[in-house]
């Protein structure tokens, strides 16, 4: 056991124990289910440490609820993780009404070099054996991440996996779109509640998610990373009973990691209540379906270099329209909007719908895209209901064309500004350093929805300054004459 583990972890939980013997005592007195709970809030690679406490400790850490298996490149030999875990399961399974378990999590992320090739093979036939174990105890919760395989590659998870109606939660993740499991495998999961798959292969057309996603007629949480479905003919998600939803394609490589776009998207989740996606724009939406939609956090993207000029943005982008998923999702009550949004609703989005329900509108900025808030007088236009309006930064392209919502330098200040007709309560601004490092055109901003907004209550600025900064622009910000409501609270608060 000492071998698997480095030399000073195990020098520092002796000292300890001889340094610390009263607290240790007190431990080693609650009943032996207390301490398993205990145990099972560690991984269970630090757990392994306390079996040098006593001997009541020995074995303590094999029987907790929760088991968590990693191997990384600072883990020693890959032999010696397949004998502790070995371990651990043959101690679990000599053990009459051990405790159940409730959560086993598995992660294969050590490079397996050429002189390795047998224990690399070992390693991956004692995974399926483990799982197995994991699937015999019923776990409720499976987490597998597989990362580096041997030569000769993996067969594949075991079946049962996908016909284990204990199962609640299942999250798979692996590298390079690897196919973990056959994609027209029989899939009946009656119980599970959550599924997360991340950078799993799942077939030229994505055959393997359609069919797992029909075998899980409960499922209520659904997460998508880095699938690649922008190579499926059709990408859609279809299911009655999902509430929660988020895909995210998260990877900005090399071109051909990200070939093309969608060419369709289709949602039929009516139940659905949160959706967080971020990815490309589609080259059309079909039936998009969110009828039960409350909350929404969306980063689309153009196919575009960002440093393209306005007249070849309009170029690149002028067969896309994001306008029919915008209308989809426009019945929110939470919106929150990252600044790639913001590009697609400018030069993508001909009509933004009205949002009669949006309560509270989060907007993210950054200084490096386009026209960021060429958008923004329309859409706050379009938000009669709006009570919390929180911006994420306040540097953006210098436009004439946004000086309805701000006054940019340079910029033309409309006579009517949609700020005066905005019903917002609450305005956030989260400041992330332009307060520090320029704040004098900060405040230009600052001013300008003071004096503009008519209905505000409460104002907030999170300052990543230091004390002194935060004091001397709430003072300044409380200078501030001639507020379209001079009863506003306002706030400079640390991040």
């Amino acid at each position: 056991m000492s071998r698997f583990f480095p030399q000073e972890d195990l020098q520092q939980v002796q000292s300890t124990n001889i340094n610390n013997r009263t607290m240790v005592d007190i431990i080693s007195t609650l009943p032996s289910e207390m301490r398993q709970l205990l145990l099972s809030f560690l991984p269970t690679r630090h757990a392994a440490l306390t079996s040098s406490l006593s001997k009541a400790w020995r074995d303590e850490f094999c029987l907790t609820t929760n088991l968590k298996l990693e191997l990384y490149d600072d883990t020693a030999d890959i032999n010696q993780f397949v004998s502790f875990v070995n371990r651990i399961l043959d101690v679990r399974g000599g053990v009459p009404n051990r405790p159940s378990l409730q959560k086993f999590l598995l992660t294969l992320n050590r490079a397996i070099f050429a002189d390795e090739a047998q224990a690399g093979t070992l390693l991956f036939q004692s995974a399926n054996r483990w799982i197995s174990f994991a699937l015999d105890s019923r776990v409720t919760t499976l987490t597998l991440g597989f990362y580096e395989f041997p030569d000769d590659g993996y067969v594949g998870l075991p079946h049962r996996i996908f016909t284990a109606n204990f199962l609640v939660n299942l999250r798979i993740s692996t590298s390079d779109h690897v196919c973990l499991f056959d994609s027209h495998v029989p899939v009946l999961l009656p119980s599970l509640k959550s599924l997360r798959l991340d950078m799993v292969g799942l077939g030229a057309e994505g055959q393997g998610f359609h069919n797992l996603l029909r075998g899980c007629p409960v499922i209520e949480e659904l997460e998508m990373k880095d699938l690649a479905w922008f190579t499926w003919p059709s990408s859609s998600v279809s299911s009655k009973t999902l509430k929660t939803l988020s895909i995210c394609w998260d990877i900005y490589g090399a071109e051909d990691e990200r070939p093309r776009r969608p060419a369709s998207v289709f949602f039929a989740t009516p139940n659905l209540e949160y959706l967080d996606y971020n990815d490309d724009i589609a080259g059309g939406y079909g039936a998009l379906d969110f009828t039960s939609l409350v909350e929404a956090e969306v980063r689309l993207h153009l196919r575009v270099e960002q440093d393209e000029d306005e007249d070849e943005l309009e170029n690149a982008v002028e067969d896309a329209d994001a306008s029919g998923f915008m209308s989809a999702i426009c019945n929110v009550k939470k919106l929150f909007l990252h600044a790639d949004t913001l590009q697609v609703l400018a030069f993508a989005c001909p009509a933004i719908p009205p949002f009669p329900n949006l309560t509270e509108l989060t907007i993210e900025s950054h200084q490096d895209q386009l026209s960021d808030w060429d958008a923004l007088p329309v859409l706050l236009n379009n938000c009669p209901q709006l009570h919390t309006l929180v911006f994420m930064g306040l540097t953006h392209q210098a436009k004439n064309t946004c000086g309805n919502v701000c006054r940019c330098e340079g910029g033309e200040v409309p006579q009517h500004s949609c700020l005066e007709a905005s019903p917002a309560r609450v305005l956030k601004i989260h400041d992330f350093g332009q307060a520090t490092a320029e704040m004098d055109r900060f405040l230009v901003m600052v001013r300008h929805f003071l004096v503009t907004m008519p209905h505000l209550e409460r104002f907030t600025v999170y300052c990543d300054g230091s004390t002194e900064t935060r004091a001397n622009l709430s003072r300044r910000i409380r200078g501030i004459r001639m507020r379209a409501s001079p009863m506003c609270r306002i706030e400079v608060i640390g991040r």
